[in-house]
């Protein structure tokens, strides 16, 4: 299992100050694989080119997590979405990122626009844009029931049926969305191309896996099974204290 850290975990040190640089030491000090990194970013035109050097040295690997969503409340919103997008994109390939995480959508959206062809040529450039460059989007699930539907998101994967568009498969977001974790598994097992580790208190608060509510080493068993061998990024809040919940996290995962 290859697991890596998340810039999301030190949020609110990375908004007061800290630089996501300080990351890559902290990824091979708890004998992880690599960086997820966020827009966090004080001045991308100097940390990029210094994290992705720094990456080389530890040999660690980078994904890439925007913001950016693929549905949107109109045609005006989604186009802005996926020209910003793009833009992560060049980021994501500047970091040397092979995955960048996306969104279904922020809010309530048009189910009209998904067969509209306008936006569906929009996205034929995007995941093409996306293949130039060597990165797989993963298209993840939501904490609510607007972006985490499982059948919406195997519907927007299959009607594209791209290697560069897979699901980026959030444990802990599904009970949230009103999902069972094993339900959404069956109906996405043939398109996961990521893995965000998180778990999920009974008042639905994301929390670090092995503290919540969700059999997470049971759901990494039938990833593997399934044929899973990508990433799998640990990410969650870690409020006050990111080190003692990662650590927390690697105790409990590598019982596996």
């Amino acid at each position: 299992m290859r697991l890596i850290i998340s810039a999301v975990t030190w949020e609110p040190f990375l908004l007061s100050g800290m630089c996501q640089l300080e990351l890559v030491p902290l990824a091979d000090k708890y004998g992880c694989a690599g960086i997820e990194f966020r827009p966090y970013w004080r001045s991308s035109i100097d940390e990029l080119p210094e994290i992705k050097e720094f990456l080389a040295e530890y040999g660690l690997v980078s994904t890439y997590a925007c913001s950016e969503c693929l549905l949107a409340g109109s045609q005006e919103e989604v186009r802005v979405s996926l020209a910003a997008m793009s833009a992560s994109l060049s980021l994501a390939e500047r970091l040397g990122a092979g995955i960048m995480r996306i969104n279904v959508a922020a809010g309530p959206f048009n189910r009209e626009l998904i067969n509209a062809s306008w936006w569906r040529q929009a996205i034929r450039e995007i995941i093409g844009c996306a293949a130039g460059k060597g990165i797989v989007l993963g298209l993840e699930n939501g904490p609510d029931a607007v972006g985490g539907d499982p059948v919406l998101i195997r519907d927007i994967l299959t009607s594209f049926a791209s290697p560069w568009l897979k699901a980026t498969y959030n444990t802990g977001n599904w009970l949230a969305a009103g999902w069972d974790p094993n339900r959404a598994l069956d109906i996405l097992a043939d398109h996961i191309g990521y893995v965000h580790l998180k778990d999920i208190t009974a008042a639905n608060a994301p929390i670090h896996p092995g503290a919540g509510s969700i059999n997470i080493l049971s759901l990494i068993g039938r990833l593997s099974r399934e044929g899973y061998q990508g990433l799998y990024a640990l990410e969650f809040p870690g409020g006050q204290s990111p080190a003692a919940s990662v650590k927390a996290s690697l105790k409990y995962l590598r019982q596996e």
